[in-house]
């Protein structure tokens, strides 16, 4: 199984801060390179830009999940919108500045903004379900669209909400 094709898209309006948000990218991608903007105050910029980053490493973004223990949420919101081999979510930047994965649902706006993640590639349920995966998983186990998963509002179904199967 090959790792996906990864692209990701960020919005730079005249209200941000351009070196804010090249930060944001920077702490959840390092590899990345944003490109410079001028900054001269309050607007920043003149008009929005988009940068688009392209076949981009998840080695670091993978680990910050593991190590924030949100393996399960992370199969969650990765799989939201996932249809054959391709998939897309989005991550907050201010939680970014923090060094923080937080997944932004889709329809809702979130403060700071967001950065725009795609995957696409053969076999990506299973590459989600294989990247996601924790020991829990052997005593709770968990495959993407199960009845445990994530609601599409973002609120949780435990396990022992489950009924079980007789």
């Amino acid at each position: 199984m090959s790792d996906p094709r990864v692209t990701m898209t960020v919005e730079v309006r005249p209200s941000d801060d351009p070196e804010r948000v090249a930060e944001a990218v920077t702490a959840l991608f390092p590899e990345l390179q944003p490109p410079e903007l001028p900054h001269s105050g309050f607007p920043g910029i003149e008009e929005a830009h988009i940068w688009r980053f392209e076949e981009i490493d998840l080695s670091a973004f993978l680990e910050q999940i593991e190590k924030q223990r949100i393996m399960d949420t992370a199969l969650d919101a990765m799989a939201l919108d996932l249809s054959a081999d391709s998939t897309q979510f989005s991550l907050s930047r201010q939680a970014a500045l923090a060094g923080k994965v937080a997944f932004v649902l889709p329809g809702e706006r979130a403060l700071g903004g967001t950065m725009r993640v795609e995957l696409e590639g053969p076999e990506l349920a299973a590459w989600i379900e294989q990247v996601t995966w924790h020991p829990g998983r052997r005593e709770v186990p968990r495959s993407i669209s199960d009845e445990v998963a994530m609601r599409p509002d973002g609120e949780v179904t435990e396990w022992f909400d489950v009924e079980p199967e007789y």
